[in-house]
């Protein structure tokens, strides 16, 4: 081994010492008798494996590593070696050196670099990418004629020569003609040519575009995504429909009530009560007079006037016969807490107008409700809120409230006529199918005039009508039938010919014009041989 002479070891008068071989700092630790030192610190004349290799040396049999280079990236150690100890490789035949020339051999300039460029090299490569585009540009895409100029930009036909760009534009009015007038999801023509030609800009617009059994199809379709809706929500669905179910079981325990007011303020008075049985049976239904003029903005929306009222009962008068209605039955109302609000403020005039409370003893008396009032509302059953139980029939959820949206009754804005569209809404929530039940398949639809069972139908507008905008637009040049290129002369005359074999094995859809089953024969022998 080789002596390594640190820079503390060499003293003034030692001149005579190569540079080369003395180190440049002191080793960071010695390990079997081999110094380690930090990268750049080791005596420069060490060299690697690889540097010893660059040069047809390798380390003698027995030769022992001359230092180590710590390394922090990988936390191992790099051994250098002794040159002049090392032994000399076995020398590269005339095939390898021939190997070696031509891999590090730039095959476009001919510049032989000191690293494999393999092919050509990067300026050389830079020079062909942009002579290959700017052939590229003088190019049509379509039919291959290179032109002394570039192309003209065209939207979405770039690239493109004006006859190219023509027959394509024109096979793209040829499309949507079959498109317009055909169903878009099995192809069947719905409208004759002659007629659809003969149509105006309005009468196409509001064209049908699906046949009837495409249209059966996707309402089943939509009645499947609105089971699978609610299967997802059952977790809130399931009560809503339950609570429907058991007031309709015993129709006659339980009381439908609505109110007419003079406004929404927590101070708004009745003008109208009904009450009714969940079957539909009337038990009370009257105008009540508030006491006081009805706004014009509450006229406006359920109609009552002053008028009206003027010879009708107060609250007082009615309060007996409200209440003989309401005995032993559960209570039914849309938007609960409003409807109760109006009857314990009508319970508070009432029993405030009787004089069973002491005004001097209750300062604030204006912030609260007469205990009598409470004690009335308190001896009622009430029912969950129809309202809340209909929004969650619905399922409109709002994200920002993290609640079903409230719906809007849809009644005639008259006590009475609201109580039967409660009633009505039950029975909309009881009568809706369980979505966890299992359900019979579906059978095809309208076999016998030609059609197929549901999916099939998909399919064929999944598939086949894309394909047949695609076989009217494009460019030939790029299909292959059969792993075999096509060229732009012959793609056509061989497309028709494989379309019309495809069409005469394709069985014949009953119920379509000539016209249609060719457009789909075409469009399936297309998809089946055409790649993109």
């Amino acid at each position: 081994m080789s002596e390594v002479l640190t820079a503390s070891a060499v003293g003034q008068g030692d001149r005579d010492i190569d540079p080369d071989r003395v180190a440049r700092g002191e080793p960071l630790k010695v390990v079997g008798g081999v110094p380690v030192y930090d990268s750049g610190r080791a005596p420069a004349f060490l060299r690697t494996k690889t540097q010893l290799r660059r040069g047809r040396r390798k380390p003698a049999p027995g030769q022992r590593p001359a230092a180590y280079i710590s390394t922090r990236w990988y936390g191992d150690r790099v051994a250098l070696w002794d040159p002049e100890q090392s032994a000399r490789m076995r020398p590269l035949s005339a095939l390898q050196r021939r190997q070696m020339q031509q891999r590090r051999t730039c095959t476009a300039c001919g510049e032989v670099f000191s690293c494999p460029v393999w092919g050509t090299c990067r300026p050389c490569r830079d020079r062909q990418q942009r002579q290959a585009a700017k052939l590229r540009r003088r190019t049509c895409q379509v039919c291959g004629t290179v032109f002394r100029r570039p192309a003209p930009l065209r939207g979405f036909s770039g690239g493109l020569c004006l006859a190219c760009d023509e027959r394509l534009e024109r096979g793209r009015k040829v499309a949507r003609s079959l498109v317009d007038h055909s169903c878009r999801r099995c192809l069947v023509q719905l409208v004759p040519l002659a007629v659809w030609a003969a149509m105006g800009e309005r009468e196409r617009a509001m064209a049908d575009w699906h046949c009837t059994p495409c249209w059966e199809e996707i309402d089943q379709e939509r009645a499947e995504a609105q089971r699978q809706a609610d299967r997802e929500r059952w977790n809130d669905l399931g009560p809503t429909l339950a609570w429907a179910q058991k007031i309709l079981a015993e129709p006659e325990a339980y009381a439908i009530v609505d109110t007419e007011t003079t406004g929404l303020t927590a101070t708004s008075r009745i003008v109208e009560i009904a009450v009714t049985t969940a079957s539909g049976k009337v038990l009370l239904n009257t105008l009540v007079n508030p006491g006081e003029p009805i706004p014009a903005e509450a006229t406006a929306l359920h109609g009552i006037t002053d008028a009206m009222v003027a010879d009708a009962p107060s609250f007082s008068t009615i309060l007996p016969r409200l209440t003989e209605a309401l005995a032993g039955r559960r209570i039914v109302i849309y938007n609960r807490e409003y409807d109760t609000g109006r009857l314990l403020w009508e319970l508070h005039l009432h029993h405030r107008a009787r004089h069973t409370v002491d005004l001097t003893k209750h300062p604030r008396h204006g912030d609260r409700r007469h205990p009598a009032a409470q004690a009335w509302l308190d001896a009622q059953q009430w029912e969950e809120c129809a309202m809340e139980q209909y929004a969650a029939f619905y399922g409109t959820w709002h994200h920002y409230w993290r609640s079903y949206t409230w719906q809007p009754l849809g009644g005639g804005h008259r006590a009475l006529d609201d109580c039967h569209t409660v009633i009505t809404r039950v029975e909309e929530m009881a009568a809706l199918p369980q979505p966890l039940r299992p359900r019979a398949r579906d059978g095809p639809l309208n076999t016998a005039e030609g059609h197929v069972g549901p999916g099939r139908m998909q399919q064929v507008w999944c598939t086949e009508l894309p394909v047949l905008i695609f076989f009217f637009t494009t460019p030939w040049r790029r299909l292959s039938f059969g792993g075999h290129r096509v060229s732009s002369s012959t793609a056509g005359s061989r497309r028709m010919r494989s379309a019309s074999a495809a069409a005469r094995r394709t069985r014949t859809w009953s119920g379509t014009s000539p016209s249609s089953e060719a457009r789909c024969s075409a469009a399936a022998a297309y998809s089946a041989s055409a790649r993109w």
